[in-house]
């Protein structure tokens, strides 16, 4: 059941059951994506409608449920709870929708979960049809990460779908974008540049630019929201002492692939002293390269990373200044449609 996946160990997760075996001392955070919220929501309030949309996903969600239910220290629920109940055409968050998918998810896992909002919610009054930057600003919950992965999805999208120069080039300005531009530079986002840009058939499925600017821009945020996982499992794993192993859940392979391509290369002792992982990027067959092209486009990742290691700001003038990178990119792209 390919549907774990951990920022503890190397990130894929063959056997869940082994893995907890093996890891018999420790406790589980179990971490949910925007689209299990959604399935739980359906399977606690309109079981016929889980049963029709999700039939090919049943086995595997009751198994899910079974893992949390016997395993998990902790479910993290509330990023997806926001997200899954979150307007797409006003950006607002209905805080009664979030109630019950928060409810939903006690139900099912039969276990108490705190209901309000957790975010400020702030009113967004802007229009959000044809450009997120207003919904950047006021995103709530883990709002600077969502910036900096909305912003390098959009760079790489328009860079895949309106340019034609060669895929190495491509890849490597994104590195220096990622670099120089936004300051933010991971295993994760490294990942997501080669094996998209490469032509990774799994990632941001269903986004050709025939759909439009407005689910365009619709699915490259949901696409930033997934694209945080990784890092808050691996932050909330931080701030555990690594005491709780985070274990992502998902049903999208594009996720997925990105979880499954981190790479322990090694451990350092964090100022506590506790072990902490240290991550590398491990690039799959499917996104179109060889071997010989992998160590290149690495290489050239690390090199480029090494370069320029400024101190990342994360004060208010810092989300200010993403925010006008995002609304910049976000006009570039709409230059490429006739509204």
């Amino acid at each position: 059941m390919g549907v774990f996946s951990s920022t503890w160990n190397d990130g894929k997760i063959d056997d869940i059951d082994q893995l907890i075996l093996e890891n018999w001392d420790r406790e589980f955070m179990l971490v949910i994506d925007t689209n299990f919220a959604i399935m739980a929501r359906y399977y606690i309030t309109d079981r016929e409608g889980f049963n029709k949309y999700y039939k090919s996903l049943k086995d595997d969600f009751v198994k899910i449920v079974h893992v949390v239910k016997n395993n998990a220290s902790r479910v993290i629920y509330a990023l997806a709870c926001e997200e899954a109940s979150r307007s797409k055409l006003t950006g607002n968050i209905d805080p009664d929708k979030y109630r019950v998918m928060v409810n939903c998810l006690s139900e099912l896992f039969n276990l108490d979960f705190r209901n309000d909002l957790l975010s400020d919610n702030e009113l967004i009054t802007e229009d959000l049809k044809y450009s997120k930057t207003p919904l950047l600003l006021k995103n709530g919950l883990f709002s600077h990460q969502t910036v900096i992965t909305f912003t390098t999805i959009l760079k790489a999208y328009l860079l895949k779908n309106f340019d034609d120069r060669d895929k190495k080039i491509r890849i490597k300005e994104m590195f220096h974008y990622m670099a120089d531009e936004i300051n933010a530079f991971s295993p994760v986002s490294t990942s997501f540049v080669i094996h998209y840009l490469g032509g990774d058939s799994n990632i941001l499925k269903n986004t050709s630019p025939s759909i439009g600017l407005e689910k365009i821009l619709n699915k490259l945020y949901a696409a930033s929201i997934d694209m945080l996982m990784p890092t808050q499992a691996s932050q909330l794993a931080e701030i555990s002492g690594y005491e709780e192993v985070p274990i992502f859940i998902t049903f999208d392979k594009g996720v997925k692939l990105l979880f499954d391509s981190l790479f322990i290369t090694g451990e350092h002792r964090s100022e506590s002293g506790k072990k902490v992982p240290e991550y590398s990027t491990k690039i799959f067959y499917s996104s179109g390269w060889k071997d010989a092209d992998i160590i290149e486009l690495c290489q050239y990742a690390q090199n480029t990373q090494r370069s320029n290691r400024k101190l990342r700001n994360t004060q208010t003038n810092e989300l200010i200044r993403l925010h006008s990178i995002a609304d910049k990119l976000e006009k570039e792209l709409k230059s490429k449609f006739i509204l």
